[in-house]
């Protein structure tokens, strides 16, 4: 497992059964630029400030394309690692083709069997090559800013973001192939031929959920995946919680997830945000937040702010009214099954998606980012989620679908490994 960013080590690991596990350690640059704050916020103020589209789109990929490439360069000068690796003499390989590199990598140690696995719906960019088609005029391309009923400026708009990323993020695995080529040998298959050879491509969408949209017979939905109903529900909050959620009729938890920090949100959409906190008395509000600093909120009474939160306990506690996401696709599902309704307010890349995928369904509303300037927008929406009963209504009959499902994502993988395996 090798790792991108140092200041995420912890959270990108986050294996606890697996036993027989090879971390490749990032190098001397990469410990560098994670040490960096100065580029954190930077990268923070651009992921808040920013609104992505077609004219601007590859240039906000140029952090992420440089970090990808660097890592692969520190994986596969690793010679002691390659050598363990084709020691183990495995069956097969599941990879995320947002890069390339581990393509190669496997393809070296002599793998035949490859499953793609994507952590998004879908990746457009792999789409090309393993023969699926992409309908711009109806369905949502992976960062695009609207819903399955778009205008046809909008259906432009859709092609173009789509088109614009796709073209950055070839020329990332054409540059990741030139490396695992100078590493590993100028022979090895081209990124398009070793994509296309997959037995399989999991994808994180679940039917029930997402925008239907044409699949050939080797993509594989399994969204929903990580959210085992079973062991939320047994699970208890600790003791502490019952002085937070017993104090007024309602809750509301918001967390903006791991990957943007609160902390660099424009102060003046926090002010907003807890200007409409104040004036909500009788509603208490958990908010993740990554700062000791919160002398922003010393007389507002009804906010909690907390470095780590139990989501999904929290999620599945009836004490909980609502629930304000920045609509990550883990946030998603979760949010999802659990029946609760939400304001979903998205800040970067494919979380406008999932934030139209779930108000499709009646049971969250949905803001642009730059709608916190206006505490009446914000207002609104909070007591709509709150009083409206049709949300939560809404939310629940989805829950109710999900739960039910005829097929169980877990087994789906268990047995299509299998199957490719064999």
């Amino acid at each position: 497992m090798p790792i991108v960013e140092i200041n995420k080590r912890n959270e990108c690991i986050g294996v606890k059964k697996t036993e027989d596990l090879v971390i490749v350690e990032a190098d001397e640059t990469m410990v560098d630029q994670g040490k960096s704050d100065t580029l954190e916020e930077e990268i923070m103020e651009i992921y808040w400030k920013s609104e992505m589209d077609s004219s601007n789109s590859r240039e906000m990929f140029k952090w992420y394309s440089n970090s990808m490439k660097t890592a692969c360069k520190n994986f596969l000068s690793r010679k002691d690692i390659f050598e363990e690796m084709k020691e183990k003499q495995f069956d097969l390989a599941i990879l995320e083709p947002i890069h390339v590199c581990g393509l190669g990598f496997v393809k070296a140690l002599g793998i035949e069997k490859i499953i793609l696995a994507s952590s998004c719906t879908f990746f457009d960019s792999i789409l090309p090559y393993i023969g699926e088609p992409l309908d711009f005029s109806s369905v949502p391309s992976l960062f695009s800013s609207f819903g399955d009923k778009m205008t046809i400026t909008e259906r432009y708009e859709n092609y173009m973001i789509s088109k614009e990323i796709n073209i950055a993020l070839e020329e990332m695995y054409d540059e990741e192939m030139r490396i695992y080529r100078e590493f590993l040998g100028e022979n090895l298959s081209d990124w398009r031929e070793l994509v296309s050879a997959a037995s399989i491509f999991f994808v994180n969408s679940n039917p029930f959920l997402d925008f239907p949209r044409p699949m050939i017979q080797k993509t594989i939905p399994i969204g929903g995946i990580s959210v085992n109903m079973k062991w939320i529900k047994e699970q208890n909050l600790p003791i502490e919680w019952n002085q937070i959620l017993d104090k007024r009729p309602h809750n509301v938890l918001i967390s903006f997830g791991s990957m943007v920090k609160a902390m660099y949100m424009p102060h003046k959409w926090r002010n907003g945000l807890l200007e409409v906190i104040k004036s909500m008395s009788n509603v208490t509000f958990i908010w993740k937040y990554e700062s000791d600093d919160i002398s922003f909120a010393d007389e507002i009474p009804n906010v909690h702010f907390l470095k780590w939160v139990p989501q999904t306990a929290l999620l599945n506690d009836d004490r909980l009214t609502a629930f304000v996401s920045h609509g990550g696709l883990g946030s998603t599902m979760e949010l999802a099954f659990s029946g609760k309704p939400a304001v979903v307010i998205p800040v970067f890349a494919d979380q406008i998606r999932n934030a139209n995928m779930l108000s499709k369904h009646k049971g969250v509303i949905y803001l642009e980012k730059k709608s916190m300037e206006s505490v009446e927008i914000v207002q609104k929406a909070f007591e709509d989620i709150l009083y409206n009963k049709d949300y939560r209504e809404n939310a629940l009959k989805l829950s109710e679908i999900l739960t039910n499902q005829p097929y169980n994502p877990t087994e789906n993988v268990i047995k299509y490994t299998e199957f490719v395996g064999e």
